[in-house]
């Protein structure tokens, strides 16, 4: 007589499958993200390198950088009569450039070419837009082109801007945003830097006109000859490094002529800073994650009102020779 006997697994075999699945989802869980991340950080590098290619073909063409947004015409360069944003903003056009970086550069909705870290164009996570963080958006076509509508858009001059409210809803609705450009002109930073080194300002958080390291500073330049961009990274944030306006007399000056031109001053000096001179950027991602520039005893902190030792945001600078350069 045969025997027969059920067919299964064992009480031993079911819990030693559900302990090897349990291992297996638990490495997945851990290892998955960063997998995931270290993509996303090499696709970062790769379009980082992309922009920067384009701006160096533009400057080769032009013998500068693009002017970022809000920055004076170079015609404009001895005009102190800038128009009044009160009564007569659709001449803002004539005097500003307002269009986008990539827009110029010929790029602009690039998904390829975007910050893939972003979810708009709100890089602060404040709910409004910053100065440097609004960069037109436009309206999409249906020949797949954007619109920008300049002939009646006023400069940007802080969230609520009359005749700006619809294209700033665009932008803090967009999926991401193109990285965070700020040109300077080498020589006029350099006397920046300095004075901000020898008033112990951090932050950038003054300036005064009158001191003999910025007399006589004008803006526009003859010429941008650096640049920095600002990706919001894995720490998901740009972390104060785009600065309010400081409310000073020389931002509000001519029609708050040169506010732009100061903000973006201020916001390279934070992107570059080397505070401690050891030939690390202070702010970066990759400084503060792997090189440890986050290290209470080093005096690295965020600026006010950000985590002071969390992560930075990942940063790119064209004309940066310490340690950690430019991406690899």
């Amino acid at each position: 007589m045969k025997i027969s006997r059920a067919k299964g697994f064992t009480l031993i075999e079911l819990l030693t499958v559900m302990a090897i699945i349990s291992i297996l989802a638990a490495m997945v869980m851990v290892v998955g993200p960063r997998v995931l991340e270290r993509a996303k950080l090499r696709r970062l590098d790769s379009a980082l390198r992309q922009v920067s290619i384009a701006l160096t073909a533009y400057y080769t063409d032009n013998r500068s950088y693009p002017p970022g947004y809000g920055y004076i015409g170079f015609a404009h360069a001895n005009n102190t009569d800038a128009p009044d944003p009160n009564a007569s903003p659709t001449e803002d056009p004539g005097y500003y450039h307002l269009l986008p970086y990539m827009h110029i550069l010929g790029y602009h909705a690039d998904a390829n070419m975007y910050d893939e870290f972003s979810d708009s164009y709100d890089t602060d996570r404040d709910d409004q837009l910053s100065l440097l963080e609004f960069s037109p958006h436009g309206e999409l076509q249906q020949d797949g082109k954007y619109k920008f509508e300049f002939k009646d858009w006023p400069r940007y001059m802080g969230p609520g801007t009359l005749g700006l409210e619809v294209e700033e809803d665009r932008q803090l609705t967009a999926d991401n945003r193109p990285f965070i450009y700020i040109p300077i002109n080498k020589l006029q930073f350099s006397r920046a830097q300095k004075y901000w080194l020898q008033k112990g300002a951090k932050y950038a958080e003054v300036w005064d006109p009158a001191d003999p390291l910025l007399k006589g500073l004008t803006f526009p330049p003859r010429t941008y000859d650096a640049f920095v961009l600002l990706s919001l990274g894995p720490g998901g944030s740009t972390f104060g490094l785009l600065p309010q306006p400081l409310g000073v007399a020389a931002e509000t000056a001519n029609n708050s002529r040169d506010l732009y031109h100061i903000t973006g001053l201020r916001a390279y000096f934070m992107a570059t800073r080397d505070w401690n001179a050891n030939g690390v950027l202070d702010f970066d991602f990759r400084s503060r994650t792997q090189l440890g520039e986050a290290a209470p005893d080093l005096g690295n902190e965020l600026p006010p009102g950000q985590p002071p030792y969390s992560y930075g945001p990942y940063i790119y600078v064209s004309e940066w020779q310490g340690r950690h350069t430019r991406t690899q």
